[in-house]
């Protein structure tokens, strides 16, 4: 069974690393998706991906995450 997501204000999850957040919504039983974004021609370091938003959607939370580096070249 699930919780239903509007129950808890899941912004708290921004700055943690991309697993400690999976780690918390996986102990309260969430359903999540995570999303990955990056600056342009930039990707992604997917060993250090830390949340920087949330939404909160009908039946599931998702998270935004990105690499800390967000310096452009």
């Amino acid at each position: 069974m699930t919780k239903r997501v509007d129950s808890i204000d899941w912004t708290l999850l921004v700055g943690y690393s991309r697993e400690e957040a999976e780690e918390v919504l996986q102990e309260e039983q969430v359903n999540y998706e995570v999303i990955i974004t990056s600056p342009p021609r930039k990707k992604a370091d997917e060993d250090d991906l830390r949340v920087i938003a949330v939404q909160t959607l009908e039946d599931k939370v998702r998270l935004i995450c990105a690499s800390p580096d967000w310096s452009v070249s």
